[in-house]
């Protein structure tokens, strides 16, 4: 036992410090599998009932030559759906490399293919409103430039549209899984995309509310959209932004665990801050934005409230986690400085045994969205889980830090943050065809 307020000091930093992922990781694991046992398989998709739907799919563009011409030629042609019953729009939001030049070679390629361009870069929020005005379907499926679902996909997402209670649901968002597995940081992400996609989207599914879309792959009602005013071109993340619009106003959201679709994930340590720079800002702006009005009413949006909360708390521990190390290390340099071997070796002690802890309930629910989204295929990948549990946790939580005050800044200001540039694309992905599998269930 602790016997001196210092050891007090360190012992509480280190158990909320832990505590925090090791109890949501518990929830989460708990919640995803009441929705795996009860609720996941009358969610399953089914063969189209009716006569299928006009979708647009819609493919944001800025500066995308490494990628668009793969995609779009996937789109086109990989699709198992009515070719007279979807198109493909791309939204050239002022692209400045060879992405306009490809897309005309696309054009004589692909007859059917519609380019809309926007001369200045304004964001895909913003690119998305533009293409509501051109759109032929009342469905919209978001499909980034380096992203491809799988074969059936449209049809999938049709799927729970047309079923009974779908007059209600305003957007389904499909499953994100990694495309180029090449480096430890995109090998690590794999692990990332499982533990989120297979046990956090589960567990809030559970709860009856989503905290975001995947922007990179869903579909919308085109209504619910309308209903809710657009996209929004102030929000860094248009998917987060929306998906709590629809939700308050009434709306259904659903995840589709075995709708998958594949995209490039950064494969340096630099291109994934910077994704998580902007992710961070996102998820800070919508809950300053659109949290107040959301919890103004708690009966009514009482699915979206354990969202909200998990996600405050987030931020905070977040803050706590920089502060709590910070005073940790520097308690540790004066108890080496002090030649006081046993308050040092003690507390490293404390920390080798949370760290441990925290190890095994992340194997835990790493192995779990494993086995939920491929029946344990991707457990190869567990190896990796050190790497993405005590460096990627860092990560995002120095994101979350440092976007904080300037995404305060811009909210009081009443800036906009949703212009983009597009990141880095992977080499392995930029030859333009899927890699074996992909498209497969």
């Amino acid at each position: 036992m602790p016997s001196t307020p210092e050891d007090w000091t360190v012992q509480v930093l280190i158990f909320v410090l832990v505590a925090y992922p090791i109890v949501g990781g518990l929830a989460f694991i708990v919640s995803s599998f009441y929705y795996k046992l009860f609720l996941e398989k009358h969610d399953l998709p089914r063969y189209l009932e009716y006569e299928p739907p006009f979708v647009t799919i819609f493919v944001p563009a800025h500066n995308e030559e490494a990628s668009i011409a793969g995609t779009v030629r996937y789109l086109f042609t990989q699709l198992n759906y009515p070719v007279d019953k979807y198109e493909v729009m791309v939204l050239n939001d002022g692209s400045t490399d060879r992405t306009p030049e490809i897309l005309a070679e696309l054009e004589d390629e692909f007859p059917a293919l519609r380019v809309v361009t926007v001369v200045a870069n304004r964001g895909k929020a913003a690119a998305f409103n533009l293409g509501l005005g051109f759109a032929r379907g009342d469905f919209i499926l978001s499909n980034d430039a380096d992203t491809k679902p799988n074969p059936d996909a449209l049809w999938q997402y049709m799927s729970y549209f047309e079923r009974p209670g779908g007059h209600n649901l305003g957007a389904v968002t499909g499953n994100m899984l990694a495309a180029n597995r090449t480096t430890m940081t995109a090998l690590a992400q794999q692990n990332e995309l499982n533990s989120i996609i297979g046990i956090i989207k589960r567990g809030q599914m559970a709860v009856g509310a989503l905290f975001a879309f995947s922007g990179a792959n869903t579909m919308y009602r085109r209504q619910a959209v309308l209903d809710v005013g657009g996209w929004h071109p102030e929000q860094p993340t248009e998917d987060i932004a929306n998906a709590w619009d629809m939700q308050t106003m009434g709306w259904r959201a659903i995840f589709a665990a075995h709708i998958r679709f594949f995209l490039d994930v950064p494969e340096k340590l630099g291109p994934l801050i910077k994704q998580r720079r902007r992710w961070s800002a996102g998820g800070i702006m919508v809950l300053l934005t659109k949290g107040p009005r959301l919890m103004r009413h708690p009966a009514r949006n009482y699915a979206m409230i354990p969202v909200v909360v998990d996600y405050s708390l987030s931020i905070v521990w977040s803050f706590f986690y920089w502060v709590s190390m910070t005073i940790f290390l520097l308690l540790q340099l004066y108890f080496l400085a002090t030649l006081n071997w046993e308050r040092f070796f003690h507390n490293w002690y404390m920390v080798g045994i949370f760290v441990a802890i925290e190890m095994i309930v992340g194997a835990i629910q790493i192995s779990t969205a494993s086995y939920y989204n491929d029946g344990g295929r991707t457990l190869k990948y567990l190896l990796f889980a050190p790497w993405y549990m005590l460096v990627y946790w860092m990560v995002n939580t120095f994101t979350v830090v440092w976007e904080f005050i300037p995404t305060v800044r811009k909210v009081v200001a009443l800036r906009e943050g949703g212009v983009w540039k597009s990141p880095e694309r992977s080499a392995s992905l930029t030859g333009g065809q899927p890699r074996p599998g992909i498209g497969k269930q």
